[in-house]
């Protein structure tokens, strides 16, 4: 083994350990969490055997069997990335599971007139679920836009040339697979492919898709009129003709919950509120927390939802004559937020002028709210 080879299988040992750790750090756990720890757990196992070599015995046979959720949990993983509400169910894990039991069966001494006919049968299903992970970043290619669209071409782009390099640089160098070019080849397709999929599983975990997929989507609820008003800002999708918003019921009922919370408990004072805090606050998961603050209540993220409420809150301290001697660093303090500089951007961006030009013009009109009283009382 050459020193370059030597280098990247330890970095993607290194990697796959570390986001292992960090996935099963994560709580809640979402179904993408569960099948990104048990791939990044086999690309570990498989690394080490590939570092500790076949004179190991045991222990190489052990860690072979190991890495028997490599590519057909990447297929796993790859769903997570594309589809929505439930992306695999029974018959995905079960063909996952098939090829998993086959991987640790071809780590046993077989006899003879079965290894190579099981050997065959692995590598078709292998190769298959390769094809299936590659078709997840096709599929609704055309509805996609802006981000999402983004996201497919570089996991297609990535993926493909990863892949294309593990399989095609051995034939083409003529060198046997796991030795020489090709151990070197399939060591930078994992280190690779284990950088870019933990950004895009990250990115996927904060930016749920719009969208559920026809196949396992979860109940359709139509809004009724009222709806903006008892759930705040909402900006939806419409049903064609209808002019009404179509939305999952789940996460309208979440919305509204959400937004009793952050009105009676105004958790949102706190600076260093984040996505987990809330969703562990409600007992959901965060990509729930997620979806539902940008399908239903239409924010673009968690921040923006949270700085909106922290805005309104400032809006009322600065109009309120009792705060006169508080500055607006104290204001912006007291609604949330960690310094002025973010209070000043965040108010400006959202109001067109800054803290203490608010305060000038509407003082004048505006009714005094009595916030600092309460503030002061609390």
């Amino acid at each position: 083994m050459n020193a370059s080879t030597f280098a990247l299988q330890a970095t993607a040992l290194c990697l796959s350990l570390l986001w292992l750790g960090l996935a099963l750090a994560a709580r809640p756990r979402s179904p993408l969490n569960i099948v990104w720890a048990l791939f990044c757990g086999s690309i570990a196992m498989s690394t080490a055997r590939d570092l500790i070599g076949p004179e190991a015995g045991t222990w190489s046979v052990l860690l072979g069997a190991g890495a028997c959720f490599t590519c057909n949990g990447f297929w796993l993983v790859a769903r997570g990335l594309f589809r929505d509400g439930r992306p695999f169910l029974a018959p995905h894990v079960a063909y996952v599971g098939l090829v998993a039991v086959l991987i640790v069966l071809s780590q046993r001494n077989i006899g003879a007139p079965a290894g190579p006919v099981l050997d065959e049968v692995l590598r078709l299903l292998s190769s298959t679920t390769l094809v299936l992970a590659f078709w997840e970043g096709v599929r609704g290619w055309s509805a996609q836009r802006g981000a999402e669209r983004a996201v497919r071409i570089v996991f297609l782009a990535v993926y493909g040339s990863c892949v294309g390099l593990a399989l095609l640089l051995p034939i083409v160098l003529g060198s046997p697979a796991g030795t020489g070019a090709g151990a070197l080849g399939a060591a930078a397709a994992a280190t690779t492919i284990m950088f870019v999929t933990q950004a895009l599983v990250t990115w996927r975990l904060r930016h749920p898709l719009q969208h559920a997929d026809q196949a396992g989507a979860a109940p359709q609820v139509t809004l009724q009129a009222d709806a903006p008003a008892r759930l705040g800002r909402v900006v939806l999708p419409s049903i064609p003709g209808t002019g009404q918003a179509l939305i999952r019921d789940e996460d309208a009922a979440l919305a509204q919950v959400l937004e009793g919370y952050m009105r009676a408990q105004q958790p949102f004072l706190q600076s260093e509120l984040k996505l987990s805090h809330l969703a562990q606050a409600l007992d959901v998961s965060e990509y729930r927390i997620s979806r539902a603050v940008h399908d239903v209540l239409g924010h673009a993220n968690i921040s923006q939802y949270v700085n909106a409420f922290r805005l309104g809150h400032a809006q009322a301290l600065l109009a309120d004559p009792l705060c006169d001697d508080w500055s607006t660093l104290v204001i912006g303090l007291e609604s949330g937020f960690g310094s002025l500089g973010a209070f000043h951007r965040a108010f400006k961006a959202a109001m067109g002028c800054p803290p203490g030009e608010y305060r000038a013009t509407r003082r004048a009109s505006d009714v005094p709210t009595a916030a600092c009283a309460a503030l002061s009382r609390s």
